[in-house]
Protein backbone atom coordinates (compact mmCIF):
# COMPACT_ATOMS: atom_id res chain seq x y z
CA UNK A 1 0.00 0.00 0.00
CA UNK A 2 2.86 2.36 0.85
CA UNK A 3 4.42 1.69 -2.55
CA UNK A 4 1.17 2.57 -4.30
CA UNK A 5 0.77 5.79 -2.34
CA UNK A 6 4.30 6.90 -3.20
CA UNK A 7 3.67 6.34 -6.91
CA UNK A 8 0.29 8.04 -7.17
CA UNK A 9 1.76 11.16 -8.73
CA UNK A 10 -0.88 13.79 -9.57
CA UNK A 11 -1.65 14.13 -13.27
CA UNK A 12 -0.77 17.85 -13.25
CA UNK A 13 2.68 17.10 -11.82
CA UNK A 14 3.29 14.34 -14.38
CA UNK A 15 2.39 16.78 -17.18
CA UNK A 16 4.73 19.42 -15.76
CA UNK A 17 7.66 16.99 -15.49
CA UNK A 18 6.94 15.67 -19.00
CA UNK A 19 7.01 19.26 -20.28
CA UNK A 20 10.38 19.89 -18.63
CA UNK A 21 11.87 16.72 -20.11
CA UNK A 22 10.47 17.52 -23.55
CA UNK A 23 11.85 21.07 -23.41
CA UNK A 24 15.26 19.81 -22.29
CA UNK A 25 15.30 17.28 -25.14
CA UNK A 26 14.42 19.95 -27.72
CA UNK A 27 17.10 22.30 -26.40
CA UNK A 28 19.76 19.57 -26.49
CA UNK A 29 18.71 18.53 -29.99
CA UNK A 30 18.92 22.13 -31.24
CA UNK A 31 22.40 22.48 -29.72
CA UNK A 32 23.77 19.32 -31.35
CA UNK A 33 21.83 19.54 -34.64
CA UNK A 34 21.15 23.21 -35.56
CA UNK A 35 18.19 23.92 -37.82
CA UNK A 36 17.92 25.74 -41.10
CA UNK A 37 14.81 27.91 -41.56
CA UNK A 38 12.01 26.08 -43.41
CA UNK A 39 11.03 29.36 -45.12
CA UNK A 40 14.19 31.29 -46.00
CA UNK A 41 16.91 28.68 -45.42
CA UNK A 42 18.87 30.61 -42.79
CA UNK A 43 21.18 28.12 -41.05
CA UNK A 44 22.34 27.69 -37.47
CA UNK A 45 19.03 28.53 -35.76
CA UNK A 46 17.48 26.68 -32.79
CA UNK A 47 14.11 25.82 -34.37
CA UNK A 48 12.73 25.36 -37.93
CA UNK A 49 11.72 29.02 -38.32
CA UNK A 50 14.12 31.92 -37.93
CA UNK A 51 12.90 34.86 -35.86
CA UNK A 52 12.10 37.01 -38.89
CA UNK A 53 10.12 34.34 -40.75
CA UNK A 54 8.33 33.27 -37.60
CA UNK A 55 7.14 36.82 -36.95
CA UNK A 56 6.19 37.19 -40.62
CA UNK A 57 3.98 34.07 -40.48
CA UNK A 58 2.34 35.24 -37.25
CA UNK A 59 1.72 38.73 -38.66
CA UNK A 60 0.21 37.28 -41.84
CA UNK A 61 -2.03 35.06 -39.74
CA UNK A 62 -3.18 37.98 -37.59
CA UNK A 63 -3.92 40.06 -40.67
CA UNK A 64 -5.85 37.20 -42.32
CA UNK A 65 -8.02 36.71 -39.23
CA UNK A 66 -9.43 40.26 -39.12
CA UNK A 67 -12.23 39.84 -41.66
CA UNK A 68 -12.99 36.16 -42.02
CA UNK A 69 -16.16 34.07 -42.00
CA UNK A 70 -16.36 32.06 -38.74
CA UNK A 71 -18.35 29.37 -40.51
CA UNK A 72 -16.35 28.59 -43.68
CA UNK A 73 -13.13 30.56 -42.97
CA UNK A 74 -13.27 32.52 -46.24
CA UNK A 75 -11.89 36.05 -46.28
CA UNK A 76 -14.65 38.69 -46.13
CA UNK A 77 -14.76 42.46 -46.47
CA UNK A 78 -14.67 44.79 -43.45
CA UNK A 79 -18.39 45.56 -43.80
CA UNK A 80 -19.58 42.01 -44.58
CA UNK A 81 -22.56 40.66 -42.66
CA UNK A 82 -21.27 37.42 -41.14
CA UNK A 83 -24.37 36.55 -39.14
CA UNK A 84 -25.06 32.94 -40.10
CA UNK A 85 -22.02 32.85 -42.36
CA UNK A 86 -20.77 34.88 -45.30
CA UNK A 87 -22.39 35.34 -48.68
CA UNK A 88 -20.69 32.18 -49.97
CA UNK A 89 -21.82 29.76 -47.25
CA UNK A 90 -24.93 31.34 -45.69
CA UNK A 91 -27.88 29.01 -46.21
CA UNK A 92 -25.65 26.20 -47.44
CA UNK A 93 -25.62 22.82 -45.71
CA UNK A 94 -22.22 22.32 -44.13
CA UNK A 95 -21.53 19.30 -41.98
CA UNK A 96 -19.33 21.29 -39.61
CA UNK A 97 -20.32 24.19 -37.34
CA UNK A 98 -17.26 26.42 -37.64
CA UNK A 99 -13.82 26.49 -39.20
CA UNK A 100 -10.63 28.48 -38.99
CA UNK A 101 -7.18 28.47 -40.50
CA UNK A 102 -3.78 29.96 -39.93
CA UNK A 103 -4.11 31.97 -43.12
CA UNK A 104 -4.76 31.95 -46.85
CA UNK A 105 -3.35 29.27 -49.13
CA UNK A 106 -0.72 31.44 -50.76
CA UNK A 107 2.91 32.47 -50.47
CA UNK A 108 4.96 30.90 -47.70
CA UNK A 109 2.00 29.13 -46.10
CA UNK A 110 1.14 27.43 -49.39
CA UNK A 111 4.74 26.22 -49.78
CA UNK A 112 4.72 24.81 -46.25
CA UNK A 113 1.46 22.96 -46.94
CA UNK A 114 2.92 21.48 -50.12
CA UNK A 115 5.98 20.30 -48.24
CA UNK A 116 3.77 18.66 -45.61
CA UNK A 117 2.41 16.27 -48.23
CA UNK A 118 5.80 14.51 -48.39
CA UNK A 119 6.83 12.08 -45.68
CA UNK A 120 10.38 13.47 -45.58
CA UNK A 121 8.95 16.76 -44.28
CA UNK A 122 6.58 15.23 -41.72
CA UNK A 123 8.63 16.86 -38.95
CA UNK A 124 7.20 20.23 -40.03
CA UNK A 125 3.76 19.28 -38.71
CA UNK A 126 4.72 19.53 -35.03
CA UNK A 127 6.28 22.97 -35.48
CA UNK A 128 3.42 24.27 -37.62
CA UNK A 129 1.00 23.05 -34.96
CA UNK A 130 2.92 25.00 -32.33
CA UNK A 131 2.87 28.15 -34.45
CA UNK A 132 -0.80 27.62 -35.33
CA UNK A 133 -1.82 27.50 -31.66
CA UNK A 134 0.12 30.69 -30.97
CA UNK A 135 -1.51 32.46 -33.93
CA UNK A 136 -5.06 31.36 -33.05
CA UNK A 137 -4.84 31.01 -29.28
CA UNK A 138 -8.20 32.72 -28.71
CA UNK A 139 -10.06 30.24 -30.92
CA UNK A 140 -8.33 27.16 -29.55
CA UNK A 141 -8.93 28.34 -25.97
CA UNK A 142 -12.65 28.68 -26.70
CA UNK A 143 -12.97 24.91 -27.22
CA UNK A 144 -14.40 22.84 -24.33
CA UNK A 145 -11.86 21.05 -22.15
CA UNK A 146 -13.19 17.64 -23.23
CA UNK A 147 -12.72 18.35 -26.96
CA UNK A 148 -11.37 15.41 -28.99
CA UNK A 149 -8.87 16.03 -31.81
CA UNK A 150 -9.68 13.92 -34.89
CA UNK A 151 -7.60 13.91 -38.11
CA UNK A 152 -9.22 13.52 -41.52
CA UNK A 153 -8.05 10.06 -42.64
CA UNK A 154 -6.59 8.90 -45.93
CA UNK A 155 -7.74 5.71 -47.60
CA UNK A 156 -5.32 2.89 -46.70
CA UNK A 157 -4.06 2.69 -50.28
CA UNK A 158 -3.32 6.42 -50.47
CA UNK A 159 -1.71 6.23 -47.04
CA UNK A 160 0.54 3.40 -48.20
CA UNK A 161 1.54 5.31 -51.34
CA UNK A 162 2.31 8.53 -49.48
CA UNK A 163 3.91 6.88 -46.47
CA UNK A 164 2.00 8.90 -43.88
CA UNK A 165 -1.01 11.15 -43.39
CA UNK A 166 -0.18 14.83 -42.96
CA UNK A 167 -3.54 15.44 -41.21
CA UNK A 168 -2.58 12.91 -38.52
CA UNK A 169 0.81 14.57 -38.05
CA UNK A 170 -0.85 17.99 -37.73
CA UNK A 171 -3.44 16.62 -35.29
CA UNK A 172 -0.68 15.19 -33.11
CA UNK A 173 1.15 18.53 -33.15
CA UNK A 174 -1.96 20.52 -32.22
CA UNK A 175 -3.06 18.06 -29.54
CA UNK A 176 0.35 18.20 -27.91
CA UNK A 177 0.15 21.99 -27.62
CA UNK A 178 -3.48 21.96 -26.47
CA UNK A 179 -3.10 18.95 -24.15
CA UNK A 180 -6.10 17.30 -25.76
CA UNK A 181 -6.48 13.65 -26.80
CA UNK A 182 -6.07 12.54 -30.41
CA UNK A 183 -8.46 9.85 -31.58
CA UNK A 184 -8.39 8.23 -35.01
CA UNK A 185 -12.16 7.80 -34.99
CA UNK A 186 -12.74 8.03 -38.71
CA UNK A 187 -12.09 5.46 -41.41
CA UNK A 188 -12.04 6.29 -45.11
CA UNK A 189 -13.77 3.29 -46.66
CA UNK A 190 -13.79 4.49 -50.29
CA UNK A 191 -10.73 5.52 -52.27
CA UNK A 192 -11.87 8.65 -54.10
CA UNK A 193 -10.17 10.20 -57.08
CA UNK A 194 -8.25 13.42 -56.49
CA UNK A 195 -10.63 16.30 -55.83
CA UNK A 196 -8.37 19.18 -56.88
CA UNK A 197 -9.81 19.43 -60.40
CA UNK A 198 -13.47 18.89 -59.45
CA UNK A 199 -16.11 21.56 -58.96
CA UNK A 200 -18.08 22.22 -55.80
CA UNK A 201 -21.08 19.99 -56.58
CA UNK A 202 -18.94 17.15 -57.92
CA UNK A 203 -16.80 17.13 -54.79
CA UNK A 204 -19.87 16.83 -52.60
CA UNK A 205 -21.11 13.85 -54.57
CA UNK A 206 -17.74 12.10 -54.57
CA UNK A 207 -17.27 12.21 -50.77
CA UNK A 208 -20.79 11.02 -49.95
CA UNK A 209 -20.49 7.74 -48.03
CA UNK A 210 -16.69 7.89 -47.97
CA UNK A 211 -16.25 8.03 -44.17
CA UNK A 212 -17.33 5.80 -41.31
CA UNK A 213 -16.87 6.14 -37.59
CA UNK A 214 -14.95 3.29 -36.03
CA UNK A 215 -16.93 0.91 -33.77
CA UNK A 216 -17.25 1.69 -30.07
CA UNK A 217 -16.48 5.39 -30.56
CA UNK A 218 -18.37 7.17 -27.79
CA UNK A 219 -18.94 10.70 -29.12
CA UNK A 220 -22.19 11.56 -27.36
CA UNK A 221 -22.19 15.24 -26.46
CA UNK A 222 -18.56 15.77 -27.46
CA UNK A 223 -16.98 18.60 -29.43
CA UNK A 224 -14.66 17.44 -32.21
CA UNK A 225 -11.70 19.42 -33.53
CA UNK A 226 -11.44 18.02 -37.06
CA UNK A 227 -7.95 18.56 -38.48
CA UNK A 228 -6.77 18.71 -42.10
CA UNK A 229 -4.07 20.61 -43.97
CA UNK A 230 -6.08 22.67 -46.50
CA UNK A 231 -9.75 23.63 -46.81
CA UNK A 232 -10.92 24.28 -50.37
CA UNK A 233 -14.63 23.66 -50.97
CA UNK A 234 -15.27 22.06 -47.59
CA UNK A 235 -16.64 18.85 -49.15
CA UNK A 236 -14.22 16.46 -47.46
CA UNK A 237 -14.56 18.02 -44.01
CA UNK A 238 -18.34 18.23 -44.40
CA UNK A 239 -18.55 14.53 -45.22
CA UNK A 240 -16.39 13.64 -42.24
CA UNK A 241 -18.27 15.98 -39.90
CA UNK A 242 -21.66 14.54 -40.84
CA UNK A 243 -20.75 10.99 -39.85
CA UNK A 244 -19.20 12.26 -36.59
CA UNK A 245 -22.48 13.98 -35.75
CA UNK A 246 -24.45 10.88 -36.67
CA UNK A 247 -22.30 9.08 -34.11
CA UNK A 248 -23.28 11.56 -31.39
CA UNK A 249 -20.89 14.51 -31.64
CA UNK A 250 -22.68 17.73 -30.72
CA UNK A 251 -20.30 20.11 -32.50
CA UNK A 252 -17.55 19.83 -35.12
CA UNK A 253 -14.98 22.60 -35.58
CA UNK A 254 -12.63 22.34 -38.55
CA UNK A 255 -9.02 23.42 -38.12
CA UNK A 256 -6.77 23.67 -41.19
CA UNK A 257 -3.39 25.26 -41.81
CA UNK A 258 -4.57 27.14 -44.89
CA UNK A 259 -7.82 28.19 -46.58
CA UNK A 260 -8.08 28.61 -50.34
CA UNK A 261 -10.26 31.30 -51.85
CA UNK A 262 -12.58 28.86 -53.60
CA UNK A 263 -16.27 28.75 -52.69
CA UNK A 264 -17.55 26.28 -50.10
CA UNK A 265 -20.38 23.85 -50.57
Amino acid sequence: MRFREQNCVPAALRQTVAGWLSGFGEALDALVFPWSCAVCGTEGITEPFCGQCREMLLEQSTSASKFVCPRCALQAGPFADLDGGCGSCRGQSLGFDASFSMGSYEGELRELCLRLKHERDAWLATWLGKLFVEARRDLFDSLPSDTVVVPVPLHWWRHWQRGYNQAEALAEGLAKQLRLPVRRLLKRVVSTRKLATLGVTARGEVVRGVFRVRPRSNLTGRTILLVDDVLTTGATCSGAARVLKQAGAVRVVVSVVARTERTTL
